[in-house]
């Protein structure tokens, strides 16, 4: 009940806190504030949606731990809440108390504030539209979940020609995989393997990472795993992962997010997966993968701290002779014999 309170009309508690931080980004307007204190703003945000339990939606975090991790003081902390608040982003569930507080009588103890990340409820899709199975109540995509094809209206391939509905046909195929593989679908570190026995076998490894990409980049369902391995294929086969597939579609080779998320504005997909794969590629050479470039930074840095560990001098404390003298000097030699026989 205290739940259903403190949502107001026209918002819903989410339990997806990256959905939850796009909608601050897009919602809150920080351009005429400080730096600081959009930075400050900016890690409070991800703390409390690390904070947030999936299983309940909601979150219970004290003042005193945002304050260590985000190490921003209760001022700063009380004013990002009022501003969240006032956008409807955030719902107190509970106030919470400090153990000061604590009523005669009773265990001192501090109660962690609950809060619940909100949203704005999206207009509700239309009922007769092609699309419809492939969102939740709140008119968001899935993504812990996947609609079943067998309940759903089968749509064959040449019923999808006839009618021109492929992008539902594809979805339809990717359903069908992630219904038997959901637990293989969710690593993102998955890439092709050294040598596979035969040629089936290479196809089947192509096949699964097309999957894995659609089942992590919503856009790539609306094509074909064909299409999708036709692009990717000279990728995978040098060396990279789905995560830096996933990395080239929203970020540069000089490491800057591109301006739009996902497909967005592109008449094709198709196009849009072509266009952010070629940026990634110098003189028809394919440029090293993002994880590749972190794994050779860390050999630098490991092989930096072992020289610099191994030039460091070497600090020695006083010898067994110079410790005897300042003890004799200090409580004199009899005392000091008696105190450290180990001197003498």
């Amino acid at each position: 009940m205290a739940k259903a309170t403190a949502i107001p009309a026209g918002y819903t508690c989410t339990a997806l806190a990256d959905h939850w931080l796009q909608t601050v980004e897009q919602n809150v307007d920080l351009s005429c504030r400080r730096a600081d204190f959009t930075q400050n703003f900016l890690n409070i945000c991800k703390t409390l949606a690390r904070s947030l339990d999936r299983s309940t939606g909601i979150v219970r975090i004290t003042w005193e731990t945002l304050s260590k991790l985000t190490g921003t003081s209760r001022a700063t902390i009380a004013r990002v809440l009022r501003t969240l608040k006032a956008h409807h982003l955030l719902g107190v569930i509970a106030s919470g108390r400090s153990a000061k507080k604590t009523p005669r009588g009773q265990q001192q103890q501090n109660l962690a504030p609950v809060y619940a990340l909100l949203t704005p409820t999206p207009p509700t899709p239309d009922k007769g539209g092609e699309d419809d199975y492939f969102y939740d109540e709140n008119g968001n995509l899935f993504i812990t979940d996947t609609p079943s094809p067998l309940r759903d209206e089968k749509i064959s391939y040449n019923k999808a020609k006839a009618t021109g509905a492929f992008s539902i046909f594809f979805k339809q195929q990717y359903a069908l995989y992630a219904a038997t593989h959901r637990k293989n679908l969710e690593l993102k570190r998955q890439h092709l393997q050294g040598v596979y026995p035969t040629k089936k076998a290479h196809q089947q490894a192509l096949t699964h990472l097309a999957r894995v990409l659609q089942h992590h980049c919503y856009d790539l369902r609306a094509m074909s795993a064909r299409a999708i391995i036709e692009a990717t294929q000279p990728f995978f086969e040098a060396g990279w992962s789905v995560r830096d597939v996933l990395y080239a579609l929203e970020y540069s080779p000089t490491n800057h997010p591109y301006n739009t998320k996902g497909a967005t504005g592109m008449r094709s997909v198709k196009k849009w997966l072509h266009l952010r794969l070629n940026a990634w590629l110098s003189q028809g050479e394919i440029l090293p993968s993002r994880t590749a470039v972190e794994e050779q930074q860390h050999r630098e840095q490991k092989a930096q701290h072992v020289i610099a560990s191994q030039s460091r001098k070497k600090v020695c404390g006083p010898s067994v002779e110079v410790k005897r003298q300042i003890k004799v000097a200090l409580l004199g030699e009899k005392k000091a014999r008696y105190l450290f026989p180990e001197l003498f």
